[in-house]
């Protein structure tokens, strides 16, 4: 066995760990390595994988009873789009299929830990799992170019600019959504970021535009008890359902309303357990590097799952998924259908509310920004992504010109693709 699969054994197992087990290993033996009782250490550990368990049953649920939604959507408006979102799992299987994914976590790692040592960054990303973003990149300039050499730059370049991002928003996540010491160095959260300052400075030069504040506080002092997360979910989650065929079902209808209202009730509750877990390994962390380092300061790098819970990134999320549908159809070159991961578009909206204090208008139209910009990037792979997926054995379903996953449409993987092709004549 050559070094490449040895690496490759090393992913494969820690990958097949799955994020319920693999993350509260990473809390439990950070927590022990910040000189945490092994007790305290093994409680915050346990307590996160709860927490993680908990809010994938209640996004799995949220997901489960959208699909419907989006399969009428999809089917009553009808379509020439040729490229068909198939979902996440075509991403996933470009990123860990090919000989180039071996390189992933060790060049990751070693590039957080290189740039921990020399002050380029305070984050020390544990989301081994979501490490996917950066081995799609690594696996698509492999395929592309044949070279091992371009998926690493793919990985170095990726993995810097996740850190960066995470670093300059830190204390605005912390702050905003009460989780100390965490960073968000998360593949699609960072990739947002850029897209929601844009639509931001934009939004503060136009006159009226700029004005309007629809938070929280807002919503609930115009719309009194109909503004309540419990009420306003189930109201938008019977809009919607209403809007995507399910009035022929009434009782499909409802039970979809009350699921959202519970989701976003649900949600902020079990943010409470990563809260539990994260305060005391986020001070054990500072007086760890408070003694061998004065200086220093580090931040504990999660999935944006945790911040999926704000009452503002749920039904911005619920909005837009008609919104997204119907924008598909209007964009002007845009060929992309959007449908698999349609579903799931809390993961792309994750970083809006904290960037634009809570307001929900804002948040709705940074959305369709950003997810302009996806099927943009997805339109522009086109074919490309459909010959990756069938060479590492996807199968193309029936009807489907190209396949393509919105997961995909990562415009940090695209740039770098772009350019190992100019280079590379690929």
């Amino acid at each position: 066995m050559n070094f490449v699969e040895i690496l490759g054994s090393i992913s494969d197992f820690l990958m097949g760990l799955g994020i319920p087990v693999l993350l509260p290993l990473i809390i439990i033996v950070l927590g022990l390595i910040f000189g945490q009782k092994f007790a305290t250490a093994l409680r915050a550990g346990l307590t996160f994988g709860a927490g993680f368990i908990a809010l994938n049953l209640v996004i799995a649920l949220l997901i489960d009873n959208m699909v419907p939604v989006v399969n009428n959507l999809v089917a009553d408006t009808g379509t020439k789009l040729t490229i068909l979102d198939v979902g996440w799992g075509v991403a996933g299987a470009i990123s860990w299929a090919t000989k180039a994914s071996a390189v992933v976590l060790p060049v990751g790692l070693l590039v957080n830990f290189i740039m921990l040592a020399f002050k380029w960054t305070k984050t020390l990303d544990v989301d081994i799992w979501n490490y996917w973003n950066q081995a799609f990149t690594a696996s698509v300039l492999y395929l592309v170019t044949g070279s091992f050499l371009w998926a690493i730059i793919g990985v170095v370049v990726h993995t810097v600019y996740a850190l960066k991002v995470a670093d300059h928003t830190a204390e605005r996540v912390q702050e905003f959504y009460e989780l100390p010491g965490i960073s968000i160095p998360h593949g699609w959260a960072v990739t947002s970021y850029p897209i929601i300052f844009v639509v931001n400075w934009v939004l503060d030069r136009i006159p009226g535009i700029k004005d309007i504040k629809w938070d929280q506080g807002a919503i609930q002092e115009k719309l009194g008890v109909f503004g309540e997360p419990l009420i306003l979910g189930t109201i938008l989650g019977i809009v919607v359902g209403a809007v995507g065929g399910l009035w022929r079902d009434p009782v499909a209808l409802i039970t979809l309303g009350v699921t959202i209202g519970t989701a976003m009730i649900l949600i902020p509750k079990i943010i409470g357990f990563f809260m539990e877990a994260l305060t005391p390994l986020s001070q054990s962390a500072r007086e760890f590097m408070s003694k061998r380092f004065a200086d220093r300061e580090i931040y504990i790098g999660l999935d944006s799952a945790v911040l999926v819970g704000h009452p503002v990134t749920v039904s911005a999320a619920i909005i837009l998924i008609p919104l997204v549908l119907g924008l598909a159809f209007i964009l002007p070159g845009n060929k992309v259908l959007p449908f698999g991961d349609l579903a799931s578009l809390f993961y792309f909206v994750a970083f809006v509310p904290f960037m634009t204090k809570g307001n929900l208008f804002r948040s709705i139209i940074s959305g369709l920004f950003i997810m302009s910009v996806v099927m943009y990037v997805l339109t522009s792979f086109g074919p490309a992504l459909t010959q990756m997926a069938v060479e590492v054995g996807y199968e193309i379903p029936a009807g489907a010109v190209d396949i393509t996953g919105l997961s995909a449409g990562n415009w940090v993987a695209w740039v770098v693709y772009q350019v190992a092709r100019l280079f590379t004549g690929g």
